[in-house]
């Protein structure tokens, strides 16, 4: 089992390089990537490095801690899978189809099971999923955002820091690579019933069907 499981977990650590414009290779290679960094799933070896630790903004990789805070949530009874949040007017207009952005066209004013919104998030990058977690979660995208933040330091993020919930550009958001990868490591470890959500291929919600953002899925590696 753990040979299946190790080279999804790959597919986030491995996709912060595809993410930052890295092309894949061997351990010795070039990459016009400004910021790269790649460890071994397994036993945190690095295995390449590059300007690992400069900050920069997260956008959608955001989202890897927006579904933290959710799937640590649930692990602690806090919330339900069968949970349903509402889609407010905000949601809708700054992450649903009237924004032109990565979304799972959630309709206005409706309810939407939270196993819904999740795979939303993980396959689609909707934001208008993120945007309706937050708002159900904390009251308020802001709110939520800074619980996002804490919940970074408690896994031991030193630096990064979250202003909303989608990784839409933000003054004051901010991570590194490196923490990224942490992150990654940190899901497939801490959630393995909800780390799935991330290897399935494509996801249909109002009678749209999406495939997933991640283009290794596609290459069948595991």
């Amino acid at each position: 089992m753990q040979f299946r499981l190790l080279p999804l977990a790959g597919l986030l650590v491995f996709g912060l390089l595809l993410f930052f414009q890295a092309p894949a290779g061997a351990q010795l290679f070039e990459t016009k990537a400004a910021q790269a960094f790649m460890i071994d799933a397994e036993t945190g070896t690095v295995l390449f490095s590059k300007d690992a630790d400069k900050s920069i903004p997260p956008a959608s990789m955001a989202k890897l801690m927006t579904m933290e805070v959710v799937f640590n949530a649930i692990k602690s009874g806090r919330l339900k899978l069968d949970d349903t949040f509402v889609v407010s007017e905000n949601a809708w207009r700054k992450g649903g189809a009237p924004s032109g952005t990565s979304t799972m066209f959630a309709k206005l004013k409706s309810s939407i099971r939270l196993e819904d919104l999740i795979q939303g998030v993980t396959v689609q990058a909707a934001n208008d999923g993120c945007i309706i977690i937050a708002e159900g979660m904390s009251g308020s995208e802001d709110n939520f955002a800074a619980q996002m933040t804490e919940r970074a330091r408690q896994i031991g993020l030193k630096t990064s820091t979250f202003v909303n919930s989608t990784g839409l550009p933000a003054d004051g958001q901010q991570t590194t690579v490196r923490e990224l990868a942490q992150l990654a490591l940190h899901l497939w470890r801490d959630y393995p019933d909800f780390y799935r959500y991330y290897g399935q291929k494509d996801f249909t919600w109002n009678k749209i069907s999406q495939r997933n953002r991640n283009p290794l899925l596609a290459m069948d590696i595991g």
